[in-house]
């Protein structure tokens, strides 16, 4: 059994990074208003199209001390994919369900969805917790 957390109530959320360079730890955002997954997915799609944290090899998710959720980009076999590994399978079934969230804006609206779409395609895993999805189109 996972952990839950109540999107609801004024936990702490932060996502982090960790660098390339350095391999150093980052908070990036500290999320106070909004809906913190709707938020981290649509800094998974930045960092997947490359828009955002291009100095970044992951990002990461935590409520407090624990860790909600990892994203990672990585190539296999010359194709590149992101990971998102979540500590319970309710967190991804709640990524599957939400849309992204941009700061001061808290409503959900698909601003990179169309844009991932096009470059990136789900990938099936045995794992619950996992969202795993490849570049089709091979950018780098």
């Amino acid at each position: 059994m996972g952990a839950t957390y109540s999107y609801l109530t004024d936990s702490t959320f932060i996502i982090y990074s960790r660098q390339k360079e350095t391999d150093q730890y980052k908070a990036l955002f500290e999320i106070t208003e909004g809906n913190p997954l709707s938020r981290f997915k649509h800094e998974v799609y930045a960092y997947a199209l490359q828009k955002n944290h291009t100095e970044e090899k992951s990002l990461y998710l935590y409520c407090g001390y624990s860790r909600v959720a990892k994203c990672i980009r990585e190539i296999e076999n010359e194709v590149p994919y992101v990971i998102i590994e979540f500590s319970a399978p309710e967190h991804a079934e709640r990524w599957d369900t939400c849309r992204e969230q941009i700061p001061n804006v808290l409503v959900d609206i698909s601003w990179l969805q169309p844009q991932f779409s096009k470059h990136w395609v789900f990938q099936h895993e045995d794992n619950l917790a996992i969202r795993k999805y490849q570049n089709y189109r091979m950018d780098k």
